[in-house]
């Protein structure tokens, strides 16, 4: 059956962080060779290392590295460099009715792929044990037992070598192929200007792609060939930068840089609503992200709950503005730590518009501690759209006009914000307030405050506690 497939059965992100911190927790980082046997995802794998698990879980199920969108609902897979099998697995969880062929020379991982499929139910994903090369025969092979191993030509590296068979990958592009994904830590160039004249064959590309400085040339040329053969073409980083200001070392039997090129021959319709992570991000800062917005639920739940013990006033007005500025003091104070006085002002229209999504309002007397060209994270102001704190802070004003979504900057004597929703707050009924510190001092907010302050001093006790108990 024919038909745009632009919804693939996708395990949800918060289960792939959730796996990959429950991995990280039992393995660590090391790399070290020691065969055994887990379950993920529901899969039942064995593995040659535990912490090249976490590995496989950011790139393939978090950043998302080598899915694509087929056409139709039995795309034909080659998996060049399937490893012990997750990336596998995977496309076959996406696409139950997928044709798919596998290629893995390791002697160390080839029987792990094979009972993997098995046991996961995707016993009919047909294994080649022979590495996809451009010549049927034999060539020498690096074991390196985790992720990197390699053809070797023109002299052994250091560790096991061993010989295994090599086919003409050629031979598979007789049909239509809906992707072809080479993972052959450096052979795809020599393999890539092996198949130039039949990728008129291959529907979409993605070649990881390894870089250092004698690998330049052959990159350009695989660019080149990608191109002439009629696919659009993206070169995408996803391993350490290397640049004027961060040259990271490189470890031994690393390359320089790892790249991502992905090359396609139309642009599908809706692809970019598919819900992704944006891949510079990777599982670590996810986690940290997704933290970080649970104290903030958390925090919001006991600031509800401390509002709500604001003794009454005689006037209805008067006690909902005095408990919002308390409320606001409260929380700043909450934020930022110490014993600073804060103040807070609910802003009035109009504000003027600034591209696409951004507003503008003066704030000139509070110049002094605003944002700068030397100071460019200088400034504490908190911003509220109601009771919703909004940012993030400190936000490139460009990206405030075009992305909008709460962030704001405070900016010499204005404040540039955008709303959550795009909305304009001349009219959509919302009140706006910034919460500042109050360099001339108010000596009777602790008295006005009363019994929330001494509340919010216990809450931030308590929760730099619970900090230190998880850090520790």
């Amino acid at each position: 059956m024919n038909g745009r497939n632009l919804e693939p059965n996708v395990i949800p992100l918060d289960r792939c962080l959730e796996e990959y911190r429950a991995v990280v927790a039992r393995f660590g980082f090391s790399a070290v060779v020691q065969p055994g046997r887990t379950l993920i995802f529901d899969w039942d794998l064995e593995y040659t290392c535990g912490a090249a698990l976490a590995n496989f879980i950011d790139q393939l199920l978090v950043r998302r590295l080598d899915d694509f969108l087929p056409d139709n609902d039995r795309p034909t897979i080659l998996d060049c460099g399937a490893n012990i099998g997750l990336g596998t697995l995977n496309y076959k969880r996406q696409f139950p009715n997928a044709r798919i062929i596998a290629f893995e020379p390791d002697p160390m991982f080839a029987p792990l792929l094979r009972r993997n499929l098995e046991r996961n139910g995707a016993g009919d994903v047909e294994v080649v044990e022979a590495a996809a090369w451009i010549r049927n025969g034999t060539a020498d092979w690096y074991s390196e037992g985790i992720d990197g191993s390699k053809i070797v030509e023109g002299g052994a590296t250091s560790g096991d070598v061993v010989s295994v068979r090599t086919v003409d990958l050629g031979e598979y592009l007789a049909e239509p192929v809906d992707l072809l994904k080479l993972d052959i830590e450096g052979a795809e160039y020599q393999l890539i200007g092996h198949l130039a004249d039949r990728l008129a064959q291959v529907r979409n590309v993605l070649v990881e792609c390894h870089l250092n400085q004698t690998t330049l040339v052959p990159f350009g040329q695989l660019l080149a060939v990608l191109a002439a053969a009629g696919f659009q073409v993206s070169v995408n980083s996803f391993g350490a930068w290397r640049d004027l200001i961060r040259q990271t070392p490189v470890l031994p039997d690393h390359w320089e840089q790892y790249l991502t090129v992905a090359g396609w021959r139309s642009t599908i319709s809706g692809a970019a609503t598919v819900e992704t992570t944006l891949p510079y991000v990777g599982a670590g800062a996810a986690l940290e992200l997704r933290d970080a917005r649970s104290e903030v639920a958390q925090l919001r739940e006991e600031v509800g709950r401390l509002r709500s013990l604001v003794p009454s006033l005689d006037s209805r007005e008067q006690a909902l503005q005095e408990r919002e500025a308390a409320l606001l003091a409260s929380l700043r104070s909450y934020v930022v730590g110490g014993g600073q006085t804060f103040d807070s002002r609910r802003l009035e229209p109009p504000f003027v518009p600034d591209g696409l999504r951004g507003w503008v309002v003066e704030l000139p007397d509070l110049r002094e501690g605003a944002d700068s060209a030397s100071e460019p994270r200088k400034s504490g102001l908190l911003l509220f759209e109601g009771e919703q704190m909004m940012g993030p802070a400190h936000s490139l004003h460009d990206d405030i006009r075009k992305l909008g979504e709460g962030r704001f900057s405070h900016w010499a004597g204005n404040l540039y914000f955008s709303t959550t929703d795009g909305s304009d707050p001349n009219a959509n009924g919302r009140s706006y307030t910034v919460v500042f510190v109050n360099e001339s001092g108010r000596p009777d907010l602790a008295t006005r405050e009363g019994e929330l302050a001494a509340r919010a001093l216990k809450l931030d006790a308590r929760e730099r506690k619970l900090k230190r108990r998880r850090l520790g």
